[in-house]
């Protein structure tokens, strides 16, 4: 290592020392025990913050020195926040002993009071002035601690959207190319200078023992290397987390996760390994001048980064082994998809190569311009290329149709960066290709885990799975209790996978997490009405935000509804009230969240409740009482879902139970939308309230010949021998009139009411049958008509007869048989 180099390394080594204590010295003064002590640490706090402020006023700070700003706030807010927290119960407690001692008594009226009450009370009184004055001074500098930071997230955006908004040269305009040629010899001198440069540097201090190591390493590379991928490839992983092949014989989800994985282990971590110790050792070793060093360092991480890319895609696409794709890609879309992410890789990272020689020998501006910008029209031509071959074929055929947004953001994002550097826009099409390449990572390492997340948890560690037969084994857990917390992990898991995906695809913007809202609010101007910003950033991150809330409760409630709620011992009607519940808290979540967005606090909202309540009174009294009425119903829950219901002379099944009305199925599979009010003020019949049983009466009429108890014995045994009737209660048969046809009987039994129809239906004929069996006979009434005074055949009649035979017949009821 060279002098220089050492001086260097010792001056970061301070200066890091120097942050440390720093840091330290700002941590420790919340556990200063007197008062005066932590007034001195705000103080000193308070003049870091202030050197900070005059440092940002500074017009000529870039991103670097903004971030250490931003830094060298963080332990200052920390800090601040801690004496708030320690020092609020201590002044809470203070003031609840001065309130318990009371107010100091009227010495003029006469009343006083002992010595150590007053001294008590005044000691108190004083311990509380200090804590309040220090809490006062601590939310003081925290509010500016706030501002600061926002301060700086402002500069940020803009220098930010100034360096990629910033137009210079087109690649096709040919004063660039002029350009070019005048400084192209100047620009090649440098480089050859740099080479030779480190050429002498490592002839120099290179000693024979570190190229010793060095062929070693290079040995250990081509012997070693070979093996430990031969060892990778052998490892039984699959065994282990129960991966291997299902009863078809083909591999299963989990096998395929693990062969993707020890594929990017083989092809990425490896070889980045060897890259980086190559590194290192030149480092160590003093091979690497000043202005060598980043060169090394972009060469380093670009074969890296294309190996990590090309095991990456290996791994998840798997172009050359479709049986073990992990997902249902045609084999031509894999291998198009797989050689697309491997040439942008390549291309990415020989432009950081050349990124790093050109500013190692600071080369002219228009031989950086243009080499940007080739770099950036490859890329865009490489990534239109494989679109069109992986996604052509497919999309004439109609069979992408899932694949349509992630087509389209990728050719918009091609256009994008191929038009950007057409145009000028160098650094726009730079960043971009930077993004789609940190997607695309992201991308492929999110798939693998959510495979790994749906095998691991979902499915391995459901009751049926190896891993969750184990832990029932081991813990006794019960099945369903096993797939509760199999489907609530998988779907923690999936959350925590895409707020991370999130958070780091908006990390190369520029954003930090802590500010996130706040930065991506920046590049738009507002204007206020009545103290509220209205601006095109607050609308649309409000439409986001609800849009974002919305999709989030419909995926919780189907989350719920197919995933979690089925694996419970809920009824069905509960289920619905949870799902219904989630769906009104989280609507309204979203809509408050959307609302602060726009800038609406509490006190902006009463407003707008009071003159909704003015057209509540007036015009919207009805759908306010239904929606309170179906508040009511999924809460004391006297219908729920499911149930059969008898409304006036309307009777169905719940279906749902929605904000305004009730929609029940008709027996004639007719819809019957009900409002809410009608059933909470209504008179209902619930069939299903309490529990599921119906009773069923049926009538018996038997001739009066018949024996009664034959009869009774006849249609309870009729009444058991159904698998429906139930045993507790038992059916009952009542002896309940002499009728005027026969004897009149009823069986009583009780089944299901979902089965009532049938059930009946079903004893009817049964009992038809045993009656006929048994030869008894149901009677039905007869008449008798008798006719006098008719007289012999042949004779005339007169009308007098005639009126005398209209009259004269006699109606008796018989039972059948009767003469």
């Amino acid at each position: 290592m060279t002098r220089n180099s050492r001086f260097l390394f010792a001056v970061a080594s301070l200066r890091t020392l120097l942050a440390a204590l720093l840091i330290a010295l700002l941590g420790s003064f919340v556990h200063a025990q007197p008062a005066k002590d932590m007034r001195a640490q705000l103080e000193s706090g308070r003049l870091e913050l202030t050197q900070i402020e005059a440092a940002l006023q500074r017009e000529t700070l870039d991103d670097k020195r903004l971030s250490e700003l931003r830094a060298r706030i963080e332990p200052l807010a920390q800090a601040v926040d801690e004496i708030i927290q320690r020092e609020q119960p201590r002044a809470d407690e203070i003031k609840a002993r001065i309130e318990k001692l009371g107010p100091a008594p009227d010495a003029s009226k006469g009343v006083t009071e002992s010595a150590d009450v007053a001294k008590d009370r005044a000691d108190q009184q004083q311990q509380w002035r200090e804590a309040d004055e220090t809490l006062r001074l601590s939310r003081a500098l925290d509010l500016r601690l706030d501002q600061m930071k926002e301060a700086i997230a402002e500069r940020r955006r803009q220098n930010f959207t100034r360096q990629i908004l910033q137009q210079g040269a087109s690649i096709v305009s040919p004063l660039l190319w002029i350009d070019v040629s005048k400084a192209m010899p100047g620009d090649f001198r440098a480089f050859r200078f740099l080479m030779q440069h480190w050429a002498e540097v490592i002839y120099a201090n290179l000693d024979w023992y570190e190229g010793v190591v060095l062929v070693l390493l290079a040995f250990v590379a081509v012997v070693g290397l070979p093996r430990a991928r031969q060892w990778v490839r052998n490892a039984s992983f699959g065994r282990l987390l129960g991966g291997g092949v299902d009863a078809g014989g083909n591999l299963t989800r989990l096998a395929k996760a693990l062969m993707a994985l020890r594929m990017v282990l083989l092809n990425a971590l490896a070889p980045a390994a060897l890259f980086f110790l190559v590194h290192w050792l030149f480092q160590g070793f003093g091979l690497l001048p000043g202005r060598a060093d980043p060169v090394m360092e972009s060469i380093t991480n670009g074969f890296a980064f294309v190996f990590a890319m090309s095991g990456l895609a290996t791994g998840v696409l798997s172009p050359a082994r479709a049986d073990r794709r992990l997902f249902g890609l045609s084999d031509r879309m894999a291998i198009e998809l797989w050689r697309m992410i491997r040439l942008v890789a390549l291309l990415f990272a020989v432009g950081k190569v050349f990124d790093a020689m050109q500013a190692a020998t600071v080369a002219s501006l228009p031989m950086t311009v243009a080499t940007k910008g080739i770099f950036a029209v490859m890329i865009a031509l490489s990534l239109a290329r494989g679109l069109k071959r992986a996604f052509g074929e497919a999309a004439m055929e109609g069979t992408t149709g899932g694949f349509l947004p992630i087509r389209l953001a990728a050719w918009t994002a091609t256009a994008i960066i191929g038009g950007s550097a057409l145009f000028g826009y160098v650094s726009l099409a730079g960043f971009l290709t930077t993004q789609v390449v940190w997607l695309t990572i992201l991308a492929l390492v999110a798939l693998l885990v959510l495979v790994f997340i749906d095998e691991l948890l979902g499915t391995g560690l459901s009751s049926t799975g190896v891993l969750g037969r184990r832990v029932r084994e081991a813990t006794g857990l019960t099945a369903s209790s096993l797939d509760q917390f199999s489907v609530l992990g998988s779907g923690l898991a999936r959350m925590i996978l895409i707020v991370a995906t999130i958070m780091l695809a908006l990390a190369p913007w520029g954003l930090d997490s802590s500010n996130l809202i706040g930065n991506l609010k920046g590049a738009f101007f507002g204007f206020q009405v009545g103290g509220v910003t209205i601006s095109l950033s607050n609308i649309a991150m409000a439409l986001a935000f609800f849009i974002i809330g919305s999709i989030a409760t419909r995926a919780i409630q189907n989350w719920l509804e197919t995933s979690y709620l089925p694996h419970t011992e809920l009824d069905r009607g509960l289920r619905n009230s949870i799902r219904t519940i989630f769906g009104y808290v989280g609507m309204i979540i979203a809509t408050m969240a959307a609302l602060s967005q726009l800038g609406f606090s509490l006190e902006k909202l009463t407003i707008v409740a009071g003159a909704l309540s003015v057209g509540i009174g007036f015009g919207l009294r009805s759908i306010v009482e239904n929606f309170v009425s179906g508040l009511i119903l999924l809460w004391e829950r006297p219908i729920r879902v499911g149930d059969w219901i008898v409304l006036g002379t309307e009777q169905g099944t719940v279906k749902k139970i929605n904000v305004r009305a009730t929609e029940i199925q008709t027996f004639d599979r007719a819809s019957l939308i009900i409002p809410n009010s009608e059933l909470i003020s209504g008179r209902v019949k619930n069939w299903m309230h309490a529990d599921r049983t119906g009773r069923i009466i049926i009538p018996v009429n038997v001739d009066y010949q018949a024996d009664p108890e034959e009869v009774q014995k006849l249609l309870k045994d009729a009444a058991l021998a159904h698998r429906e009737v139930m045993s507790e209660p038992g059916p009952v048969v009542i002896f309940k009139d002499l009728g005027e046809s026969g004897l009149d009987f009823e069986l009583r039994c009780f089944v299901d009411v979902d089965a009532m129809a049938a059930t009946r239906s079903e004893l009817l004929f049964d009992i038809f049958r045993r009656l006929r069996e048994a030869k008894i006979d149901i009677p039905y009434p007869t008449r008798r008509l008798e006719i006098t005074n008719l007289a012999a055949p042949g004779t005339p009649v007169s009308e007098a007869d005639l009126l005398g035979a209209e009259t004269g017949p006699i109606e008796k009821p018989s039972a059948k048989g009767e003469r």
